[in-house]
């Protein structure tokens, strides 16, 4: 194997694994996200929702008991 080949091989295999790290963290970074941004928005509806009824809730036992 001349130097010429070893170079290209090894300039090629590096492009290669950078573009592989790159595509693989931007994935990953796209789903964490969206995952994250799911759950948050859930948990957010959700408590939400418990606090808006508890405010309810209060409010017509306050009236019903006048």
């Amino acid at each position: 194997m001349t130097v010429e080949k070893m170079l290209k091989d090894a300039v090629a295999r590096s492009v290669r694994n950078s573009v592989r790290d790159s595509v693989w963290d931007s994935v990953e970074a796209s789903v964490r996200n969206t995952v994250w941004d799911s759950v948050e928005d859930s948990v957010w509806a959700s408590v939400e929702v418990s606090v808006w009824d508890s405010i309810h809730a209060q409010i017509l036992e306050y009236n019903y008991d006048r």
